[in-house]
């Protein structure tokens, strides 16, 4: 099961092999994304990861992802030893740690998280007031590295968004040769205009992410016209109603920065220091694989056992595991999501705050 290592100087898929299927989970393979210029595309040597999950399918993944390459072209990594047997330092039976022997992840990262209360909103926007912007790009244009998963991203999200009652026609979503510069600004300037009190938007974007020096990110359309961080808080300004902007790519902490925190949800898949990864099995990145699917479609996130599972609960988990398995990553690191934003996180993709 190959990963793609899509966080390195330069440009190449890195595919990584996947460790074993044993005690009911199945071996996550992570690749490494990295923002840089063009370097030549070029196949990464296999690569092992400390990774484990439940046998992936396709639409449910059953194990975390390797990192979404939301960043440029990629390099080659340096394979990753291989990894012992999976240990079963992680409470939750279908992400299992595949990671060294040596490596508590309890001690590392506390246990898992436990029931928490978060509040319900006020007020929940009804079908008709939803409006979603979903960007993935998988298919890059040479010389820039496609990405494993990122395209998925887009697609599962919108099915699980209809599924929880959104009205297709109030989503957008842009994939591979339709994500470009021009198109997601225009998707940009589409939410926020239709942003207004008593709606919910959701913004979210799977693919590299292009380093402009210092803590200055920029996602990454399939045509290179670069939006900068800057550029991003600027397009939604206009929004006045809840919102949720979500960034799955490396470095995906540093949009953040500028927005306001009393109606936007902001959550990123890694720290602005730090990479992300996606899984090959799972064709999806592993924050939106255990946020979305593992997290709220599987149910896994249900810290309190009710049967619906939250935002908060999801957003918890997936911030847990995500680290978890990537604790051993060589040689970036950890991926450690992050979300900021409104407290009132008892919500469902079914009734969003208004």
């Amino acid at each position: 099961m190959p990963v793609a290592d899509l966080s390195s100087p330069r440009g190449r898929k890195g595919a990584l092999a996947a460790v074993t299927t044993a005690v009911l989970l199945v071996v996550m393979a992570a690749g490494l994304v990295r923002a840089t210029d063009d370097p030549p595309a070029q196949t990464a040597a296999p690569v092992v990861v400390p990774l484990v999950s439940t046998s992936p399918s396709p639409v449910a993944v059953p194990a975390p992802v390797a990192p979404v390459a939301p960043v440029a072209p990629v390099a080659p990594v340096a394979p990753v030893a291989p990894v012992a047997a999976p240990v079963a330092l992680v409470p939750d039976p279908s992400l299992r740690s595949a990671a060294q022997p040596d490596l508590d992840i309890q001690a590392e990262l506390g246990p898992p998280p436990g029931p928490q209360v978060d509040p319900r909103p006020s007020s929940v926007a009804p079908p008709a007031a939803r409006f979603a912007l979903l960007v993935g790009v998988t298919d890059y244009r040479s010389p820039t590295v496609d990405t494993i998963g990122s395209a998925k991203d887009a697609t599962f999200l919108n099915e699980q968004l209809v599924a929880s009652g959104w009205l297709p026609e109030n989503i957008r979503v842009l994939t591979d040769a339709q994500a470009t510069g021009a198109a997601l600004r225009d998707g940009l300037s589409w939410l926020a205009e239709r942003s207004q009190p008593g709606t919910f938007a959701l913004f979210h974007y799977s693919g590299h992410v292009k380093q402009k020096g210092g803590t200055r990110e920029a996602l990454w359309p399939v045509d290179r016209g670069f939006l900068d961080d800057t550029a991003l808080v600027a397009a939604l300004a206009p929004a006045q109603g809840r919102l949720w902007v979500d960034i799955a790519g490396c470095e995906a902490g540093s949009f953040g920065d500028g927005l306001p925190a009393d109606r936007v949800l902001f959550t990123a898949s890694s720290k602005q220091t730090e990479k992300s990864y996606e899984f090959p099995d799972w064709g999806m990145s592993i924050w939106t694989g255990l946020v979305f699917d593992l997290g709220m479609r599987q149910g896994k996130a249900d810290a309190d056992g009710d049967g619906r599972t939250t935002v908060g609960e999801s957003l918890r988990y997936g911030q847990y595991y995500a680290q978890a398995i990537s604790l051993g990553q060589q040689p970036y690191g950890r991926q450690t999501p992050e979300f900021a934003g409104p407290a009132d996180l008892g919500w469902t993709l079914a009734d969003p705050p208004a």
